[in-house]
């Protein structure tokens, strides 16, 4: 195995892959309970977060850590914390991720740029967006100060019972130190409309703000300069030891919205299909999508 490389004084650049590359985060709850998992351990074991990228089958960070130990030890937890919510949620046994992770250490601030535009460029090399802004999960919308930019800014004095509840919530459990597990976020957004729904995340993100905006904008002198770099490169990696897919993620997204659509993701029927109905649904995909039939296997966990 190659040995891990390790500096204090650098920004790592971590990728870890769903196991086998399957899809993992399938809806906005999922991405938002990993999203305040990573908030709170990256709080309590005292590491910076400098970028954050969530796709279906993979995450990109950016950390800096003081030493090995706690580098080591909060991405075990991360990758311990996150794997039980979602074995817990969606019932199943056996490992999340793929091990190791992958790391590298970037020293030099123009390598810690291309590698920091490579990770928020995911969305758009994957074909989701034209550009990495919009793309709520690049977080890059919120580096500029605007704490709402998928949404319409939130009054709570004039919002809804459901609304005023839920961000209450939201507040008792961030005071109180927990994450948000993927049942109580499908809770509160359950009874919301589209808008509210919205504001909510937004207002998740801003309430468990996690990544350290000024850093990484520092490194290009400013916001307006990363956006400017984001869109006009495409960035490069370094040794993190990811394979490389140029297949588009649309599918992905196109299934989802099928999936959802069916109420294949109520109670997690879709991860829990007896193999006639898993081999109807692979048919329906293949004809409804621009799936392939490794992408179809992959968004059903089907080996």
């Amino acid at each position: 195995m190659k040995k891990r490389l390790f500096f204090a004084d650098a920004l790592h650049h971590v990728y870890f892959l769903a196991d086998a590359g399957n899809v993992l985060f399938y809806t906005r709850s999922d991405r938002l309970s990993f999203y305040t998992t990573l908030s709170v351990l990256a709080k309590r074991y005292g590491v910076t977060i400098i970028g954050v990228s969530i796709m279906f089958t993979h995450i990109h960070l950016m950390v800096r850590a003081a030493d090995m130990a706690q580098f080591r030890l909060f991405m075990g937890q991360l990758i311990r914390t996150f794997s039980r919510l979602v074995r817990e949620d969606r019932g199943l046994a056996g490992p999340v991720f793929n091990t190791p992770f992958g790391s590298a250490p970037q020293k030099d601030p123009k390598r810690q740029r291309s590698s920091l535009i490579y990770l928020l460029n995911n969305p758009v090399e994957k074909h989701l967006f034209a550009k990495a802004v919009e793309d709520r999960w690049t977080f890059l919308a919120y580096y500029g100060g605007d704490p709402h930019p998928f949404s319409k800014p939130l009054r709570k004095d004039y919002a809804s019972r459901h609304m005023r509840d839920a961000c209450s919530l939201v507040d008792a459990e961030f005071r109180a130190g927990r994450f948000l597990r993927p049942a109580l976020l499908r809770k509160l957004f359950r009874p919301l409309s589209r808008e509210e729904q919205e504001q909510l995340a937004d207002y998740i993100i801003r309430v468990y703000r996690t990544i350290d905006y000024d850093t990484a904008n520092n490194l290009f002198g400013g916001y307006e300069r990363l956006l400017r770099a984001a869109e006009e490169t495409s960035g490069k990696e370094f040794e993190i030891g990811e394979a490389f897919d140029p297949a588009s993620d649309v599918p992905y997204l196109e299934m989802s919205r099928i999936a959802s659509r069916n109420g294949l993701f109520d109670n997690w029927k879709l991860l829990h299909l007896t193999p006639g109905e898993q081999q109807g649904w692979i048919r329906k995909f293949r004809t409804n999508t621009h799936a392939t039939d490794v992408q179809v296997r992959k968004f059903l966990h089907k080996k």
